[in-house]
């Protein structure tokens, strides 16, 4: 079963404000599922996959 993150579960793993993460959403910059119209979760395995894609740029 696929595990899901919230917008603060990604900001305190990445380090960051949770307030970057939404922007980050809304640029496309962060792979993610919006739920309802307002809720964003992460699947755990597209986040590690994007983040490891992105530490070898």
């Amino acid at each position: 079963m696929k595990q899901f993150l919230s917008v603060n579960e990604v900001a305190e793993l990445l380090s960051v404000n949770p307030m970057t993460i939404y922007k980050w959403c809304k640029s496309g910059k962060l792979p993610h599922y919006t739920i309802g119209g307002s809720v964003i979760r992460f699947d755990t395995e597209q986040l590690a996959k994007h983040i490891e894609g992105a530490n070898k740029k």
